[in-house]
């Protein structure tokens, strides 16, 4: 899922809660956070790891962490193993996570190889004109 997320429009991964929205909590939240980020760094290509963020919130007097995925700037992730073919890249189809295909994952190579910085994304998205201003001047 943290692949298609990168791919798509970002979204928020719950463990500790089920798909029918039951609140179960993890039993070592810190634990959890270092297998899901070493996996994530591990297993995904290229790097997304700056734009997941983890977080330990309590739900229901229950311990659950909150992994929040950017859209990345690199894109198309994909997983490792499986390499930059659609049984390796995913992006996100309403609510459901699908491969994607070789036109979408040409699309995605096509669109962050250029140098349009109209319409590139900033890794830093609490932007100001005053910040901007100190950053010029």
């Amino acid at each position: 899922m943290v692949v298609a997320f990168a791919n798509s429009d970002g979204g928020t991964i719950y463990i500790g809660i089920q798909d029918d929205g039951a609140v179960v909590g993890v039993s070592n939240a810190d634990d959890t956070i270092l297998r899901m980020t070493n996996a994530v760094r591990d297993a995904i290509c290229p790097d997304v790891t700056l734009f997941v963020e983890c977080d330990i919130e309590e739900i229901e007097n229950k311990t659950v962490v909150v992994v929040a995925i950017q859209r990345g700037t690199a894109r198309p992730y994909y997983i490792g193993k499986k390499g930059l073919r659609p049984e390796g890249v995913y992006v996100r189809q309403g609510a459901s996570t699908v491969p994607a295909t070789e036109t979408v994952i040409r699309s995605m190579i096509k669109e962050t190889s250029g140098d349009c910085y109209e319409t590139a994304r900033a890794i830093q998205q609490q932007l100001t004109f005053v910040e901007t201003n100190r950053k010029f001047l």
